[in-house]
């Protein structure tokens, strides 16, 4: 540090210009410090102070951009869910056939959700189940996600290759639901690792071949319509669930 009086002048108007970042800069900075504590410790265990410290600033000054940390934990969501419904259309654009564009869906799907197993167990355990959830910004952004794949479905089935007796939005639900499931085993078990290509496989496998026109278009081998559609079911259900009902289970 200087003793010159325009230098020092100078060296703190330097200080001051690191520190005053833009609005934006700064609240993004601080959305990234608390998904990361989020991440680590959940919404409950998490300090705002510990958020601040990660983002370099003073813990007084994340309330000058949020209100508080329920304010700071939706915004975190609502970021993380806008640009997965980004990321998710634009990876579609230019895929063709029902099959292809599933892959890619449920691919990316694992790939945001299940590779950060924190990000996995805030949304399932401390998002979701709170009351307001179903009348929040996060709940509209989760509906407008969904709809992508509605969307795909709908397609599908203008184009002939969904049946048209059977509902798009059950389809939906199914395929979210094995994803969900799937998830809760990840928490169960603590790890990240499992065989991702056969999950996608199963759960293409079962959508197309008891939804599509013909099962024959499918890279797996086609379900026939004697019976085996809920034989297969009841096995991708038992392997992504069966495993985390086994790890709660009391040994005898």
């Amino acid at each position: 540090m200087t003793n010159n009086p325009d230098e020092l002048s100078i060296e703190l108007a330097k200080s001051s210009a690191r520190t005053r970042q833009p609005r934006l800069v700064r609240e993004g900075e601080i959305l990234a410090a608390a998904y990361a504590i989020f991440s680590d410790k959940g919404f409950e265990k998490a300090a705002v102070n510990e958020i601040a410290k990660k983002a370099g600033i003073a813990e007084g000054t994340v309330f000058k951009y949020f209100k508080n940390k329920q304010t700071l934990l939706a915004q975190v969501i609502a970021k993380f869910y806008t640009k997965l419904i980004e990321t998710t259309q634009a990876r579609l654009v230019g895929i063709t056939g029902i099959e292809n564009q599933l892959r890619v869906m449920i691919s990316h799907h694992i790939h945001c959700f299940f590779e950060d197993i924190g990000l996995c167990r805030l949304l399932l355990q401390e998002v979701r189940p709170v009351d307001s959830y179903p009348h929040s910004d996060v709940h509209l952004l989760t509906r407008r996600y969904s709809e992508i794949l509605l969307g795909v479905l709908d397609d599908g089935v203008l184009n002939g290759e969904i049946r048209a007796d059977i509902s798009t939005k059950t389809i939906r639900d199914m395929v979210f639901g094995c994803l969900e499931h799937a998830g809760w085993n990840i928490l169960a078990n603590q790890k990240t690792e499992f065989d991702q290509g056969r999950l996608i496989n199963e759960i293409i496998l079962i959508t197309l071949g008891g939804a599509s026109t013909t099962s024959a278009n499918t890279t797996q081998p086609a379900l026939t319509k004697r019976g085996n559609v809920p034989t297969a079911l009841c096995k991708v259900c038992y392997s992504i669930h069966g495993e985390a009902a086994a790890s709660t289970r009391k040994p005898t």
